[in-house]
């Protein structure tokens, strides 16, 4: 008679890697998923060149992409590295994020073989269960890309925050400096670092990357 196995307890482990190219973004989400057992995170790159590295992994299962990619001259586009994985790598599960709603964007990323597209604001929760869908070979479209791309004047809101605030919060989650959300927003540097400031102390951090962790963590911009 054959003995019965117990399970393994042990949570399957799955290879991740990040694709941004804003280094504030590629911190906060390499915080966020350092926090899961079953995410093994093998790096981050800042653009498509970096990218090549992991696409060479065989143990690679999921790639996060930023749909930034692409912008100042830079080797290929988000839409073109999603293009590029799903050829050499249809194995690998790809994971599209947009730091603001883009409905034709998002549209593009999952002609191009997106398996998954989330926002960059999605909270952990979300972020970790499309994740962990792709890596099985499953499709995830986040509840608010849903919403916006089913009824685009349908924005999601975070009443504690003002309009001002989330503008900001999203500004540095996307990598911009004080002066560069400054220029972006028409306002003073010093009237957006007294926003900053502000923000901080709402959401209990004291720098840019604890910031942008908060909003992926929490969903309030």
């Amino acid at each position: 008679m054959q003995p019965t196995l117990a399970p393994d307890p042990r949570p399957v482990t799955i290879p991740l890697a990040i694709v941004a190219d804003s280094h504030v973004t590629r911190e906060a989400l390499s915080a966020v998923l350092r926090d899961d057992s079953e995410i093994a995170l093998m790096g981050s790159a800042s653009d498509a060149v970096g990218a090549e590295a992991f696409l060479e992994r065989p143990e690679l299962r999921v790639l996060l992409i930023n749909m930034s990619l692409g912008a100042e001259g830079r080797p290929a586009t988000g839409l073109e590295l999603i293009e590029r994985c799903k050829t050499r790598r249809p194995d690998v599960g790809v994971l599209s994020l947009k730091h603001v709603v883009d409905e034709s964007l998002l549209r593009a990323a999952l002609d191009a073989g997106a398996d998954a597209c989330c926002l960059a604001t999605t909270p952990q929760a979300r972020l970790l269960k499309a994740i962990k869908a792709v890596a099985e070979g499953a499709t995830w479209l986040d509840p608010e890309i849903s919403r916006v791309l089913l009824h685009p004047r349908e924005l999601p809101a975070a009443p504690h925050l003002s309009p001002r605030e989330r503008a900001i919060l999203r500004l540095i989650v996307d990598g911009y400096s004080n002066s560069e959300i400054a220029a972006r927003l028409d306002s003073a540097t010093a009237t957006v670092h007294t926003h900053v400031l502000n923000l901080f102390r709402k959401l209990g951090v004291h720098d840019r990357v604890s910031a942008a962790v908060s909003a992926l963590r929490s969903g309030l911009v």
